[in-house]
């Protein structure tokens, strides 16, 4: 990741001096250019921190851009760039510029990969701002009547000139109400914004124009789509996929939880890993580790996997101090740590081993390995039942009944009102405190009704934790060297398959048909045709630890004098309570404390 941060100010960018600002600064070469940049005469662009400047900046005498990308299919994009091409090896922010000046505002479409960028035109004094389909890098950006900040996490676009930290009670209540809230375009602070996934924001003319450039929903379905030729296309797509992602580092590591996703991705990298004669990359579960587990469990079938690759196996924890320090951190301003629990101690560990890149399943589940979710209430709720009763998977006419009974469940369950989130707080979901509450309006939350293959889809890629937990495993990742890579999530892939009808998702009892067909002969059959999604031993590992965390930090918290400035927004009295009720019990199954304590400030 290529965390960076950058000013636009909307107005002319004529030099004081009568000289041109942006020759200036292409004279002066990129490493010059960042520290021009960020001094109080050239502020006007303040970029490139933690890595070299060239490979976050380009700067050209009529076009800046400050760029964290990685952009795949480039043999593609230079022939549809022609004469405009830059170089070859030139970096990711010189394929944006030509792309810019080829398409304008519509070249997020024509750029495959992860990447967020801002880009300014100081002659015309335009501005650009774009994020990637799923939001692989974060953005954040605060706008006024004359300027655009941006930065690739809070804490650096709170740390520039003129970003106020106030923090937005309507946002702090909802995300303290609704443990499931996902932020969107919001943000603890109020005058910091997220740029959504898939979305732009055009400056020009002095108005600021923002919309999702990103729409899947519009692309067309072809119901006579050949099984062997799909399964065939699949392949070439993740293979692809996960050829671009290793293409430019040499120390790698994968996720390898037992898992569809995770095991895909390890066995198709490991062999063109080892083609590179680079190292095989170590595998890192959340569960623990062990080669004599029964087959039918989480070591089970993480070991599986591993054996078939024959790779080394690492289940690294943190320990209470570390788990207390995460809590320690300002989530206002970084991470939600609730993303981190496991993910933290991989990070320490990979890095520790010289890893640059994690290779990821994480975000399968919503597409590239989608179960089907919400066809059979579609069916169900629209009269199709006979193709429903055929659908069982299992002969006889009680499985047939079986199958309609549990989807009418299904569809009663998708469309029964939602408990009104006012009410979450008086039935224990919250510790926020009654006074402030009457003074907030809660932020809508986006509700995820399973009903039809392709809504189902677009709802989980839109509104679940899918973007979230990108966004803090970037930002966290950037802290160790570490950048996180997510094959199954390429655009390639997603728009390949939404193109699918739903038989390639779900057939009979068969769950997640494409996948399983797409491995066949390349996982172990454990692995491929398990369906659960349970996970007994990281749960319960997990509760522990964080029950013995949050009586740490809440006697911390309770002991301190003077209080937490931000104990205006919590019940405290009750958080005693709590606190003294996961002291007794030792579990850590209390989403509201541990929420509270996360987002209290620490003495």
């Amino acid at each position: 990741m290529h965390r960076f941060s950058a000013i636009i100010h909307r107005t002319d960018f004529a030099d004081p001096s009568g000289g041109d600002k942006a020759a200036t600064l292409a004279a002066l070469g990129p490493d010059a250019v960042a520290d021009r940049l960020a001094s109080a005469t050239f502020g006007a662009l303040a970029t490139a921190t933690r890595l070299p400047a060239a490979a976050a900046l380009h700067v050209e005498p009529d076009l800046i851009v400050v760029a964290d990308a990685r952009i795949d299919g480039q043999g593609e994009l230079r022939a549809a760039l022609g004469d405009l091409a830059p170089p070859a090896g030139a970096p990711a922010a010189a394929l944006i510029a030509a792309a810019w000046r080829r398409w304008g505002a519509d070249c997020p479409l024509h750029l495959y990969g992860d990447y967020a960028f801002v880009l300014h035109e100081p002659a015309s004094g335009t501005g650009f701002v774009a994020r990637d389909h799923v939001g692989a890098r974060p953005i954040f950006y605060a706008l006024t009547d004359d300027r655009l900040a941006a930065a690739s996490d809070p804490a650096a676009l709170l740390a520039l000139p003129g970003v106020p930290d106030d923090l937005d009670d309507d946002f702090v209540a909802s995300i303290l109400i609704h443990r499931k809230f996902e932020p969107m375009d919001r943000s603890f602070h109020r005058a910091v914004r997220r740029l959504e996934a898939g979305h732009r924001l055009h400056l020009a003319n002095g108005k600021a124009r923002l919309d999702r450039w990103w729409n899947p929903e519009a692309i067309k379905v072809d119901a006579r789509a050949d099984d062997a030729a799909t399964i065939a296309r699949y392949r070439a797509l993740v293979d692809q996929a996960v050829a671009d992602r290793i293409a430019d580092a040499s120390h790698f590591a994968v996720h390898l939880s037992g898992g569809l996703d995770s095991s895909l991705i390890a066995a198709v990298a490991t062999p063109m890993l080892r083609e590179r004669g680079l190292a095989d990359p170590p595998g890192y579960s959340w569960h623990l580790v062990d080669p004599d587990a029964d087959p039918d469990t989480e070591p089970g079938w993480s070991e599986a996997i591993r054996a078939r690759l024959d790779l080394q196996l690492f289940a690294p924890t943190l320990s209470t101090d570390e788990m207390a320090a995460l809590f320690a951190q300002d989530w206002t301003r970084g991470p939600d740590i609730r993303n981190l629990f496991h993910e933290s101690a991989i990070q320490r560990d990979a890095a520790r081993r010289g890893a640059e890149v994690i290779l990821s399943g994480w975000g399968g589940d919503e597409a590239a390995s989608f179960n089907g979710r919400g066809y059979h209430p579609w069916l169900f709720a629209t009269g199709r039942w006979v193709t429903l009763y055929r659908d069982a998977g299992r002969p006889g006419v009680r499985a047939g009944l079986r199958t309609i009974y549990h989807a009418a469940r299904r569809t009663v369950r998708t469309f029964r009102p939602q408990m009104p989130m006012r009410w979450r707080r008086l039935s224990g979901h919250s510790l926020v405190d009654p006074d402030f509450f009457r003074r907030t309006r809660l932020l809508p939350i986006k509700t995820i009704r399973e009903f039809g293959v392709r809504r189902t889809q677009h709802a989980l890629l839109r509104y679940s934790s899918t973007t979230g937990r990108l966004e803090d495993w970037a930002i966290s990742g950037a802290t160790h060297g570490i950048d996180y890579r997510f094959p199954l999530l390429d655009r390639r892939l997603i728009e390949f398959i939404y193109t699918l009808p739903p038989r390639m998702f779900r057939r009979g009892a068969m769950r997640r048909w494409l996948i399983k067909q797409a491995c066949d002969g390349l996982l172990p059959d454990v692995v491929r045709l398990n369906n659960s999604k349970t996970e007994p031993l990281r749960v319960a590992w997990i509760e522990q630890a964080l029950g013995e965390t949050m009586v740490l930090i809440g006697e911390r918290i309770l002991a301190g004098d003077p209080a937490p400035d931000r104990a205006r927004y919590i019940d405290m009295a009750r958080l005693r309570k709590r606190v003294e009720r996961a002291r007794r019990t030792g579990s850590g199954r209390d989403p509201a404390l541990r929420l509270a304590l996360q987002f209290l400030d620490k003495p």
